[in-house]
């Protein structure tokens, strides 16, 4: 079975397209692109999208970034377990997001390459949201911080 080849190009334009124009692609060595999107978090940091070829198609994977970047502001203990990682793995599942050893990836159905970009972006934000939670001290949240003081 022979991989169809798509260019650059046409990813480029499918993902401004479908998402948004202020999309575009950045290459980084064969079959890999950075993808710059319009958004950008709290803290001035754009989402860390890459979209990579694979052997049976491409994905988009963040390559961890999306757990380290919470880590900056609690510790992992805190996103992964209770209520906030409840949060996080009800988004994955919305999303169709897996997490594969802390890397959030979204293999690419076909050529669907702006629903794909559209969906992880919507994951990434929700999760990066939890941030949120413990600034904010919402209700369920609150309780088990303080059971854990």
């Amino acid at each position: 079975m022979r991989r169809q080849i798509i260019a650059p190009t046409t990813i480029e334009g499918s993902l401004r397209a479908a998402f948004s124009e202020g999309v575009s692609l950045f290459p980084e060595g064969k079959d890999r692109f950075r993808v710059f999107t319009p958004f950008v978090l709290e803290d001035g940091d754009h989402l860390s999208i890459i979209l990579r070829r694979q052997k049976n198609g491409w994905l988009l994977t963040d390559e961890g970034h999306t757990f380290m970047h919470l880590s900056y502001f609690m510790d992992e203990k805190e996103f992964r377990h209770g209520t906030r990682e409840t949060i996080i793995a009800n988004t994955l599942k919305k999303f169709q997001i897996e997490d594969k050893a802390g890397q959030l990836v979204l293999p690419i159905k076909g050529e669907a390459f702006g629903n794909a970009l559209y969906s992880y972006v919507q994951g990434l934000l929700k999760i990066n949201n939890i941030t949120f939670l413990s600034r904010e001290r919402v209700r369920s949240t609150f309780m088990e911080d303080s059971r854990t003081l």
